[in-house]
């Protein structure tokens, strides 16, 4: 167990944690976390790079990983169970609560660039006989209200019928029903897209978020612009990092070339005239 001290600064610091883990030998990574309070280990967890976060992960028992992925964010628990070898993932699968583990299952279906992969579906969602006071009361306990300033409606299979904006909510009488105040939604995201398709969306300059249904129509949560952002700017980084050891092998190959080509011009080394008279 950790003390007081060390737990204090993991909560303050989880960034720095997470830099200080990944240096670690495997094995004492995954002996830090399992020391940790699980909650903790999460939140240190989701700092971490996912091949990072797999390797020290995939040293842990899978009940032990199975309780840290279970308090670990949705798209950070996707990105790193796609780091681990099939039969290690579906093990720690089979430790996680049935509802986490069926929506890790539904992300993992998608593959790694689509939008589905980067959606938010913890989201709360009404029904357009929902009144304007208890929609704001569902709302406020959620623990969304600092997140999202629009509300999804949707119908008995979750079928997106609109959107109420907040400020909707608030100047409206509260036994109004969504149905009266909703508005209809203008920009849906496919969730099987590719989320480089969304990167330039003319909605970004209005919304922070766009809903996402699947081909057949379901509503499956929100993507976030910043999330958009964050992970179209990692892709441009792995990009140029791939281009540079590109070119910097091509460069080296083309100096061996050169000296390949150089040393047939130039003939056998000259030997100096006393070495000519002893041979």
């Amino acid at each position: 167990m950790l003390d007081a001290v060390t737990r204090g600064y993991l909560a303050l610091h989880p960034a720095s944690a997470a830099q200080t883990l990944a240096r670690l030998e495997k094995r004492d990574a995954a002996d830090a976390f399992n020391a940790m309070p699980r909650p903790l280990a999460a939140q240190v967890l989701e700092y971490m790079a996912p091949a990072s976060a797999a390797v020290c992960l995939g040293v842990l028992p899978a009940a032990v990983a199975g309780e840290i992925l279970s308090h670990t964010a949705l798209p950070a628990a996707v990105a790193l169970l796609r780091m681990l070898d099939a039969k290690h993932a579906q093990a720690i699968l089979q430790q996680l609560p049935r509802a986490k583990a069926a929506r890790l299952k539904l992300r993992l279906r998608f593959s790694e660039w689509v939008i589905g992969t980067f959606v938010e579906d913890d989201i709360l969602t009404l029904s357009p006989n929902h009144r304007v006071g208890d929609a704001l009361r569902l709302f406020r306990a959620s623990g969304k209200a600092g997140r999202l300033h629009t509300i999804p409606v949707v119908d008995a299979e979750r079928r997106l019928l609109g959107i109420v904006d907040l400020g909707d909510l608030l100047s409206n009488p509260d036994r109004r029903t969504l149905q009266q105040v909703m508005q209809p939604v203008e920009h849906v995201l496919n969730a099987r897209a590719p989320l480089q398709t969304v990167v330039d969306h003319p909605a970004w300059t209005i919304h922070s978020s766009l809903p996402v249904i699947n081909r057949n129509g379901i509503f499956q949560g929100m993507l976030h612009r910043s999330r958009v952002l964050r992970e179209e700017e990692a892709h441009r980084m792995s990009e140029i990092v791939e281009r540079n050891e590109w070119l910097t092998t091509r460069t080296a190959l083309a100096d061996i070339f050169w000296l390949a080509v150089g040393a047939l011009f130039s003939g056998p080394p000259k030997t100096d005239e006393r070495d000519a008279r002893e041979n």
